[in-house]
């Protein structure tokens, strides 16, 4: 399937071809005021994301990006507002860089990948291990800060609701507000929501030998000397046992 390309050099356009794509209610939609306070068309949008780069990011990291985010990258390989790049290229929407120390946490999940950065206090992320429901996608959470005090916590149920509202907003990072309301915690809410991590039979029976790896601090590396093992398995195991700490030896 061919790219879709806004017919004109217009935000609007491109807005509302993305909403129809996606299935976005038109009351999410921005007036023109708050486009116009987005910036030009020309600096936000760039070139349409090819759909088989699309295809390989998915077959690369083994999830699917969400309908909204997908559609969105078929109009504009990116949004960039003048605060900053709000959504990557498809090309630099990798793994989640941490800033912020998550309580319980060791081995971050492999299904958080960094979406944007459109100010200097956070990243902004998404979890694509389980969907929100029966109200949402992909959770969009930001990635807290240690150095400014943000904890992680999840902004929007769905990059269709979190885009729309950015873009009503004129492009501005409102998750910052004072009076701003989360959802839950991304660890926290990413355990509740999702199965543990798979654990091959090899890596099982190597449960009983790890001992209190939250509580002490464990890291991979540490771990996968102790037991002999590669880094790789010890990530395995350790994604696996702090997302159920109530495996024998896990705490």
């Amino acid at each position: 399937m061919s790219p879709i390309v806004a017919t004109s050099d217009k935000l609007d356009e491109a807005v509302g071809g993305w909403a129809l794509e996606a299935g976005v209610p038109a009351s999410w939609l921005p007036p023109p005021e708050a486009l116009s306070a987005i910036g030009p068309a020309s600096a936000t949008l760039r070139p349409p994301a090819d759909p088989r780069a699309l295809d390989d990011w998915e077959r690369r990291h083994g999830f699917c990006l969400p309908r909204g985010l997908r559609a969105w990258l078929r109009r504009s390989d990116g949004f960039y507002p003048e605060s900053g790049p709000a959504v990557h290229p498809i090309a630099a929407i990798g793994p989640m860089v941490p800033f912020a120390r998550v309580p319980g946490l060791i081995v971050q999940p492999e299904s958080w990948f960094e979406l944007g950065n459109p100010n200097e206090a956070e990243t902004i992320c998404i979890d694509l291990a389980y969907r929100w429901v029966p109200c949402g996608d992909a959770p969009i959470f930001a990635s807290g800060d240690d150095l400014t005090g943000l904890p992680p916590r999840i902004i929007a149920p769905s990059f269709e609701a979190w885009f729309a509202r950015l873009l009503r907003e004129g492009g501005r990072a409102y998750w910052l507000d004072s009076h701003f309301v989360g959802l839950g915690d991304p660890w926290g809410e990413h355990r509740r929501r999702s199965p543990a991590p798979e654990l091959p039979d090899r890596l099982r029976s190597l449960i009983p030998h790890v001992l209190r790896p939250v509580e002490s601090g464990l890291d991979d590396l540490a771990l996968a000397a102790s037991l002999g093992i590669s880094r790789f398995d010890a990530e395995a195991l350790l994604r696996h046992l702090q997302h159920a700490p109530g495996e024998e030896g896990a705490c």
